[in-house]
């Protein structure tokens, strides 16, 4: 009978380690480890520790930000369990050389890091310019609508949050007229001590409590379009956005990348959780950092930018005149006009209204030397006086009117007037209110534009799949816009050197660092 070594995996082993053969070439941390190495001037950090003559020596700035951005590369979000892997994860004890902090000092690292993550940021892309990966002509922005920790319960308008408030009084009212009625059923001196813990009645009243001093702290939050959006209790800045899974509380965090390997040039978190206004914000920050990073103030300039119909608004539209960009911003309802789509209602967003027969402009003539128009039967439509003012912010229009009762004699009457119309009148759009609209939606429809559009996905998709479902980065533990901006910078940091490990795997070997 044959004879097999035992073996037991709970056994422990002392082994030597040589830390740096850990770090093998091609991998992530490889390139993470040489990039911070040579790149990263840790001096400017010094500043934050205020060490110089008395208290314990402070962990390197360099060892703790390759622990977090490695941690990141892995999927690990919580401090705590950054900690446990710098202790027990033999590739995380060789980065950091065997040290191993604690998860409060992670967390302090990371707020200290706040202001000047953006330096890292142009550091690495000034990498990925000076190794070629970045192409430079084409771009694509999208935003990934991430949770944080914040509640959607405690989420509602100021009149939302007071019917709440009250609510909260009632209920607790209603419990402690009945705790009352109780005791007084109970002999005296039987009542059970409950100890410090909170009864359900005290319980409810701290909720009210806490929507009370909300309001007195905080003014309703007003939305783009003048109304009142809701608010958060427990992060006021974050929003309540509705995404494909559902309705999440959270930021939309913004990412501008690079068509030909999917490098973040930009990533931004704005205010708000629609795409509508982001994209003035977002090239002003664009511009900067491409300037920092050597690439030039107008980098920019005349380039490709593509984005989904979530960014056809009027001021992205001015944005992207004023930057001089290539834009391809479709509008929603973009594909009802696309004549690949017809007859397949399933991908039409809305279903054509069917021909009923009745006249519309087209069946009118246009005599541009009289400037009127002349309706099926002949008759002629003239301009009326005064016209050409704007209609309740659609545009400015003018109005062409039959001067005779024609109309009512007419055997055509039911095609082109309403039940009780007397007389037919056209009104001719000459200003659109939203002209950078208009002139997109123009230049959507044209055979280019859409053979164009169809490269938007392949070049910003691939980079949320990387970080919410390669990577499992789909949540955001933190508050508050600025350290959400954080993490999301360092989730794009790690996303761009993990593209240097993957298309530069010799990064880090002597002679291809560039100093």
């Amino acid at each position: 009978m044959a004879r097999f070594k035992t073996y037991d995996y709970s056994q422990g082993l002392m082994v030597p380690v040589n830390l740096d053969e850990q770090i093998e070439p091609g991998t992530f941390e490889y390139a993470l480890h040489h990039l911070i190495e040579a790149r990263y001037d840790d001096t400017f950090l010094a500043e934050e520790f205020a060490n110089d003559e008395t208290g314990r020596p402070a962990y390197p700035p360099k060892l703790l930000l390759k622990a977090i951005l490695f941690a990141y590369s892995q999927g690990i979000l919580s401090s705590r369990k950054i900690e446990r892997a710098c202790k027990h994860n033999i590739r995380f004890m060789a980065l950091l050389c065997g040290e191993g902090p604690d998860h409060s000092t992670i967390a302090e690292f990371i707020r200290k890091l706040g202001r000047h993550v953006e330096r890292v940021f142009v550091d690495v892309l000034t990498v990925c310019h000076e190794e070629g990966l970045l192409e430079g002509t084409h771009f694509a922005v999208d935003g990934l609508k991430l949770p944080t920790n914040a509640a959607k319960e405690w989420s509602g308008t100021f009149k939302t949050l007071k019917r709440k408030r009250d609510k909260f009084r009632q209920k607790a009212a209603a419990l402690m007229k009945e705790h009352k009625r109780r005791d007084r059923r109970l002999a005296k001196g039987k009542t059970e001590v409950a100890g410090d813990a909170l009864t359900p009645a005290e319980k409810l009243l701290s909720k009210a409590a806490k929507i009370d001093a909300y309001l007195a702290d905080h003014e309703p939050r007003m939305g783009v379009s003048g109304k009142e959006v809701q608010s958060n209790l427990t992060d006021p800045e974050s929003s309540k956005m509705h995404t494909s899974k559902g309705t999440t509380q959270g930021y939309n965090c913004q990412a501008l990348a690079d068509a030909s390997h999917q490098i973040i040039t930009t990533a931004n978190v704005p205010e708000g959780g629609q795409d509508g206004r982001v994209l003035g914000e977002l090239f002003e920050q664009a511009n900067q950092q491409a300037h920092q990073a050597g690439l030039g103030a107008d980098f920019y300039q005349g380039k490709e930018l593509l984005a989904d119909a979530n960014y056809h608004s009027e001021p992205n539209l001015e944005t992207v005149a004023a930057q001089q960009l290539d834009a391809v911003i479709p509008d929603p309802n973009h594909r009802d006009r696309d004549e690949r789509y017809e007859g397949r209602d399933k991908h039409l967003r809305k279903v054509r209204p069917k021909d009923t027969g009745r006249f519309t402009r087209e069946h009118f003539h246009h005599d541009e030397e009289s400037d009127t128009y002349h309706c099926p039967k002949g008759q002629t439509l003239r301009r009326k006086p005064g016209s050409g003012s704007s209609a309740g912010g659609k545009g400015k229009f003018h109005k062409y009117e039959i001067d005779s009762d024609f109309c009512e004699i007419c055997e055509f009457r039911s095609r082109c007037l309403s039940k009780n119309g007397k007389r037919r009148t056209l009104s001719i759009c000459v200003e659109p209110a939203r002209p950078h609209c208009q002139a997109m939606r123009d230049k959507v429809d044209t055979p280019e534009a859409r053979e164009r559009y169809s490269y938007r996905m392949g070049t910003i998709e691939p980079v949320f799949a990387n970080l919410r479902h390669a990577k499992g980065l789909n949540r955001i533990n933190y508050r508050g816009r600025e350290k959400v901006a954080v993490i999301w910078k360092l989730w794009s940091i790690m996303h761009n050197i993990g593209k240097i490990a993957l298309y530069r795997p010799e990064y880090g070997v002597e002679g291809v660092i560039r100093g």
